[in-house]
């Protein structure tokens, strides 16, 4: 379980202006955005962009970078005047430990050095006390904290933004230009992945956005830069709840060319915080003319898997990214399947997390195709896959 720092000191207005029903976004707009994958591997790099799309109104918010096994996370304030992006890139360095860089005026000063040179979110975990990561892959989030109406199209300075920030942790609600809450038509970013001192973006992919999650206004250290950032306290248990039902599904559907060579599923189950989650779930493989071959047994999910179990029949983590070839070579005649459609079914929580065991598993699905060249590997793209 992740401590709730000073959770008690923390004073939360409330409203039922923005009391809406939270819903996935149709327009890509929202106030509360999940990137489901991000690469920092070898010679990878993902990058990170928040847009703030409303010319007259600034946003506060939280942006955390969740590794893949458990979700711990390394996060950090930006500051977005009306019509304002931020951007910023995680790396693998030649220690292993994967950096974020930024050269925004959108961060907090206090470590806009610092990320000029690189933040090792590794060892930053690590500080923290956590012990098995893995920030190579994980999923990002974007939290709404504040949102204040300008009146104006004119630019608004940084300093301001951070000092109603200031003002917010100190428990003072700042300026009567303060809102309830982060709208739903303000939010919006995409990642993008390149080479490490190579080619240009070679794929994009849009963060998923929710609307009706922000309907408060929460004062005090649990705000604060360095503390965990907790859906549960940032959009309320309410909220959360609502977030997990929505991104709840039974199966996922994706085509396959080419025998599924160079081609990965990814799975990304938010909200979860906890190692060896365990997932079951039942795998479909048809050809073109929808010749079928699913396995007699159902697979079980384990994160991390045992070693003694073969690799294919197991996910791992809750970033979870399987190889589409390794569920053709468990049919019964792989050569048959070179093109056609899989489909992962009843993928269901084995233990208490999300919405509870024997619930069916809240996700986001990913296709992946990676291009290995001369110097490494490419995205060469990236799409969501149709759940229902």
């Amino acid at each position: 379980m992740r401590k709730l720092v000073s959770l008690v000191a923390a004073a939360m207005i409330t409203t039922t202006a923005f009391a809406d029903t939270a819903s996935m976004s149709k327009d890509g707009l929202g106030d509360f955005l999940i990137a489901p994958v991000y690469f920092a591997k070898d010679n990878l790099c993902t990058n990170v962009t928040v847009y703030n799309t409303n010319e007259t109104k600034s946003v506060i918010a939280k942006v955390a970078f969740r590794e893949q096994i458990a979700s711990n996370e390394v996060d950090f304030p930006i500051f977005l005047s009306p019509g304002d992006v931020w951007d910023g890139k995680v790396c693998q360095r030649g220690n292993g430990d994967v950096y974020l860089t930024s050269n925004d005026d959108s961060n907090h000063p206090a470590i806009k050095n610092l990320l000029l040179k690189g933040k090792d979110l590794t060892a930053q975990s690590k500080a923290a006390g956590h012990t098995n990561i893995d920030f190579t892959t994980g999923y990002i989030e974007v939290y709404p904290i504040a949102e204040f109406d300008e009146h104006s199209t004119n630019k608004v300075q940084k300093s301001v933004l951070v000092k109603r920030w200031d003002s917010l942790i100190a428990g003072k609600i700042p300026a009567n230009t303060l809102r309830t809450g982060v709208d739903g038509y303000s939010l919006a970013g995409d990642v993008s992945f390149e080479q490490k001192n190579g080619d240009a973006q070679t794929a994009i992919l849009p963060m998923v956005a929710f609307k009706g999650t922000d309907d408060k206004v929460l004062t005090g250290s649990v705000i604060a830069y360095g503390n965990d950032t907790s859906p549960s306290v940032l959009l309320g248990a309410q909220k959360k709840v609502q977030l997990l039902k929505l991104m709840q599904h039974k199966t996922a559907a994706f085509n396959y060319v080419n025998g599924g060579q160079d081609q990965y599923i990814v799975f990304t189950y938010p909200f979860g915080y906890t190692d060896n989650q365990v997932r079951k779930f039942k795998v479909t493989v048809r050809d073109m003319e929808e010749n079928k071959d699913a396995p007699k047994k159902e697979v079980v999910v384990f994160s991390p898997a045992p070693k003694v179990v073969k690799k294919a029949n197991y996910m791992k983590n809750e970033v979870a990214v399987i190889k589409v070839s390794d569920l053709i070579a468990q049919t019964k005649n792989p050569a048959m399947y070179n093109k056609g459609q899989i489909q992962i079914k009843d993928i269901t929580n084995v233990n208490n997390v999300q919405l509870g065991a024997g619930k069916n598993a809240s996700f986001i699905a990913t296709l992946v195709t990676i291009d290995s060249n001369k110097n490494g590997a490419d995205i060469k793209n990236a799409f969501y896959t149709p759940v229902k």
